[in-house]
């Protein structure tokens, strides 16, 4: 039997989309160990906006870490906390550290979670991030290939939801069919 070396050299594969996705404060550590990933990095927000810098969550993702975001500011609707918020999804998008340090978004529901994927991928490949904020396509991202959903998690390694929530936004994200 040939080994390849390549491959021992690597963690843990990546999870799939909705793979210990949602997470709370009790079983973020945990969740993220399973993947090899360290512990989060809350980034405090700023008054303007209600969200972090974005050259303060560049410094924690470049530093390997993942980022702990409020998201809900952007989420509120057009503005300048959803533009900010946009921003902050390409910084992520193209921080090129890799799985494991991508943003951790606080969502209330799993509307919300489907708005954060689905501006991930638009920051990705370069669509309208704030149009994915706005109209999230839960089945076409469900859709993609699984290595396209894999990559969703190097933007966002996992999303922090209210205690006591995380089996039912699961569940939601998880009624969702796809094509």
């Amino acid at each position: 039997m040939t080994v390849s070396l390549e491959l021992l050299g690597r963690g843990p594969s990546r999870p799939d989309l909705l793979d210990d996705l949602v997470v709370d404060e009790a079983s973020i550590v945990s969740a993220l160990a399973r993947w090899s990933a360290p512990a989060p990095v809350e980034v405090e927000p700023s008054a303007a906006t209600g969200l972090p810098a974005l050259d303060a969550v560049a410094g924690v993702l470049a530093a390997g870490t993942p980022a702990v975001v409020d998201v809900a500011p952007g989420l509120a609707g057009p503005g300048p906390a959803a533009d900010h918020l946009a921003d902050l999804l390409a910084v992520a998008a193209h921080s090129g550290v890799g799985f494991g340090s991508g943003l951790v978004p606080r969502c209330a529901d799993a509307d919300q979670v489907w708005a954060i994927l689905a501006s991930a991928v638009a920051a990705m490949t370069g669509a309208d991030v704030r149009a994915a904020l706005a109209g999230p396509d839960p089945a076409r991202i469900l859709g993609l290939s699984r290595s396209a959903r894999e990559a969703i998690r190097d933007v966002v390694t996992a999303v922090l939801v209210p205690d006591g929530l995380v089996d039912a936004v699961s569940a939601d994200l998880a009624s969702v069919d796809g094509p």
